[in-house]
């Protein structure tokens, strides 16, 4: 199993880690989009793995210049039906639920409205199911979205095991979310805090013009949301640094959401997160455009 190996491979130093203290002195974090780099997902994790000193440099003073990455194909399209599938499954099968971030959390899922939308740190309409580590996993759905993201967590200056056996007492844990915006659904813009991992991972399983006809993703630039939906396919993998401003503009506005259907934008979150269990969590911050 890919997942396995990855755990337990010997790399004896992180380059990107080095070089990431190194620009990070340099100026201000990020704010707005720089470029859109769409690569072939195969190609791209070889190239992290091997950590070239050149591409190193690159990649990092790309990503902290705002840039963000789009890898294709990085997960087959069976499995993105595999784990739409799991997902949707699951959320007829189990009562919608909330549980804290503490020691024996339980895989849930979550209906989020706006009546619990200002309970968070950033408001967002979503159902969305948490998958953990020391859990059962649920259709291979955590198994293939560790297996497509892991290698991120080199690029990001963390090991690859890093927090994988860590529970909510270790303050810092993994966390793999799969979220439907259903029509109606939204995230207000913000940033996020890089003080965990500087990278946003994220994982698209739908496409525009198929499931859903309006909305999506966007980021920032100095003037202007940009909508970057029409790049993405499903089983791309995006990821940029935390601080960039983006969020999501709600989908099929005119429509009316429908618990347990499939229509809408279906994503995927790679995840890591203070507990519960930690005095003072970092969590995103939302942000009031101008423009």
């Amino acid at each position: 199993m890919l997942l396995k190996k990855y755990l337990s491979l010997k790399i004896k130093k992180n380059i990107f880690k080095k070089e990431w203290h190194k620009i990070e002195k340099t100026g201000a974090r990020p704010s707005t989009y720089g470029k859109l780099i769409s690569i072939d997902y195969s190609e791209f994790i070889s190239k992290i793995f091997e950590q070239d000193d050149v591409f190193v440099k690159k990649v990092v003073r790309s990503i902290y210049d705002g840039d963000l990455y789009l890898l294709k194909k990085a997960i087959d399209k069976n499995k993105v039906y595999q784990i739409i599938e799991g997902a949707t499954k699951f959320f007829k099968n189990r009562p919608p639920e909330f549980h804290k971030m503490i020691e024996g959390v339980p895989n849930f899922h979550r209906w989020i409205d706006e009546g619990q939308a200002k309970n968070y740190s950033i408001r967002h309409v979503k159902h969305s199911l948490y998958l953990f580590n020391w859990n059962k996993d649920i259709s291979k759905i955590r198994e293939t979205v560790m297996e497509a993201c892991i290698p991120l967590k080199l690029l990001a200056g963390l090991s690859l095991n890093q927090y994988y056996k860590n529970t909510p007492k270790n303050n810092i844990v993994e966390r793999v979310q799969i979220v439907r915006y259903p029509p109606g659904g939204y995230i207000e813009p913000h940033y996020d805090n890089n003080k965990i991992i500087r990278l946003i991972i994220a994982g698209y399983l739908s496409k525009k013009g198929k499931s859903y006809k309006k909305g999506g993703f966007y980021v920032t630039s100095k003037n202007r949301k940009l909508d970057m939906e029409n790049q993405i396919d499903e089983g791309d993998i995006g990821f940029f640094y935390a601080s960039l401003k983006h969020g999501l503009e709600t989908i099929d506005p005119h429509k009316k959401a429908i618990k347990n259907k499939k229509n809408g934008r279906w994503w995927f979150g790679y995840n890591i997160h203070n507990s519960d269990l930690t005095k003072k969590r970092h969590v995103a911050t939302p942000v009031k455009l101008k423009f």
